[in-house]
């Protein structure tokens, strides 16, 4: 009797030491744990001891957040081998007998020489994320090497920062810090060589270049806009970011030269704006307007010029056309139908392809322009941009004028007489054009939506307005160009 009694003693609190471990197991009170510790420390249950340690263990190996996920605990801390990365890019790119030394190019879209040019620019510039060479603690910090030729990889190929932190060994959020800190220092040292307005001397070299490409005098360039995928558009201005492709996007209006060099640079619009209110907005309409383009002209000796048997005061660009008709823009026939006007559409399309193949190889050597952009502040985006604008027109200059200490030349190549007056001012203050451009929403920004606010508008700009819309004298640019080329 006592021996049964026993026996159901034993079974009951057996039971109920495996119910009181099993309801352990999910209870989150410490202090009902530590009674249930005690509980079995004083009956001696191995069993219950075990499972209870388990579930501190398990505790403190995972936590939960607020989601209700269960994240793993940060581990030790990862080292980092710089000296390996270093080792491994000498070795591979920047040795006398590198082993990817003739697809450095090709991997990186600029030269050696222009890499060796970079690295020196940097490193005198004092900057101090180049110039440190060790943490706090005494720790090594990846290389110069590494840090820049990182975000040329990154740019190159439009992928994440940390896709390459493997080969250079840095961790994600270093990668970020030095794509950030290559913008910058790239925008301060190469802006006013690479992103400047022309000068009076720039002027007569590209007028020059088109006479010898494009067999026509007077011509600055081709002017158009493209689009870039905003990916990461914040919900409330996707309607407004909205382009033609469903998509939020960015725009960007740009004049470039034969050899596709960009001269002039706009970026940061609204994707819901076309060509034409793009063209509104934008510094180059204020280039025409204020004297400054007519001043540089008279500088240059560039004007005036003949086409055919016509004399002409003003040079042009080539546009699409949704521009309006103004002096300076030379649009092409809707419908041609005689024999000439075919003949000039098709110079016209022909030669406007300059800047259809200045933004397409701009897209492919660049490809974080050519992806969907995966950053969320406009302002970091407009930055990356000029710096990729930086880095090909850098990479035109070198192509035209072999040699990366030299300042491009559009005629390079091509016999010209000496400009005079012979010192001839540059402008360097590139204003909105070059600089990041402010991307608040259009509610936020001021635009020209009344009449009286287009009338002022006109207004204050009088005359050279008028000028520029001078009707007969477009007509009578188009028709001669009609007569030479139709």
């Amino acid at each position: 009797m006592d021996f049964n009694n026993e026996n159901s003693d034993s079974s009951s609190s057996s039971s109920s030491s495996s119910s009181s471990s099993s309801w352990s197991l999910f209870s989150s009170d410490e202090e009902d744990m530590a009674i249930l510790s005690m509980v079995a420390l004083a009956r001696n249950n191995a069993m219950l001891v075990t499972l209870l340690s388990e579930e501190e263990n398990k505790k403190k190996r995972a936590r939960v957040d607020m989601r209700g996920k269960t994240n793993s605990v940060r581990g030790p801390k990862r080292q980092f081998h710089h000296e390996d990365a270093l080792s491994a890019i000498n070795r591979d790119y920047l040795s006398a007998d590198a082993l990817f030394g003739k697809e450095f190019e090709h991997t990186f879209r600029i030269s050696r020489s222009r890499f060796e040019r970079l690295r020196t620019d940097v490193m005198n510039a004092s900057i101090p994320f180049y110039t440190t060479t060790q943490t706090i603690s005494g720790k090594s910090v990846a290389s110069l090497e590494a840090r820049l030729l990182l975000p040329l990889k990154v740019y190159a190929y439009g992928v994440p920062p940390n896709c390459f932190a493997d080969y250079f060994q840095m961790s994600g959020v270093f990668t970020a810090e030095c794509c950030k800190h290559f913008d910058t220092t790239i925008f301060m040292l190469y802006k006013d060589e690479y992103l400047r307005l022309p000068s009076a001397e720039d002027l007569k070299s590209i007028v020059a270049l088109h006479k010898a490409k494009h067999n026509v005098d007077g011509m600055l360039g081709s002017l158009d806009c493209t689009h870039t995928h905003w990916y990461k558009c914040p919900v409330a201005w996707r309607d407004q970011y909205q382009g033609k492709k469903s998509a939020p996007s960015l725009a960007l209006e740009a004049a470039c030269d034969h050899n596709l060099f960009f001269w002039h640079l706009s970026y940061g619009y609204c994707g819901c704006s076309n060509d034409l209110n793009i063209q509104n907005s934008c510094p180059l309409y204020d280039f025409m307007l204020n004297g400054t383009l007519h001043q540089l002209e008279q500088s240059a000796n560039i004007v005036p010029f003949m086409i055919g048997n016509e004399r002409f005061e003003k040079t042009f660009y080539l546009v699409n056309g949704i521009y309006p008709e103004y002096t300076r823009f030379v649009k092409s026939l809707e419908s041609p139908t005689t024999p000439e006007q075919k003949a000039f559409a098709g110079w016209q399309d022909g030669a406007r392809k300059d800047i259809e193949r200045a933004f397409g190889v701009l897209k492919a050597q660049w490809q974080v322009l050519g992806r969907p952009i995966q950053l969320h502040d406009p302002n970091s985006i407009a930055m990356r941009a000029s710096v990729c604008f930086i880095l090909h027109n850098m990479v035109q200059s070198d192509r035209v004028m072999k040699d990366v200490h030299a300042i491009y030349r559009a005629d390079e190549g091509i016999d010209l007489p000496p400009i005079t007056p012979e010192d001839v001012g540059q402008p360097t203050d590139l204003r909105a054009i070059q600089s990041p451009h402010d991307l608040a929403p259009q509610n936020e920004s001021v635009q020209l939506n009344t009449r009286a606010q287009i009338a002022q508008w006109v207004m204050t700009r009088g005359e050279a307005f008028t000028n520029l819309k001078d009707k007969d004298e477009y007509v009578r640019l188009r028709h001669a160009l009609l007569d030479i080329f139709g």
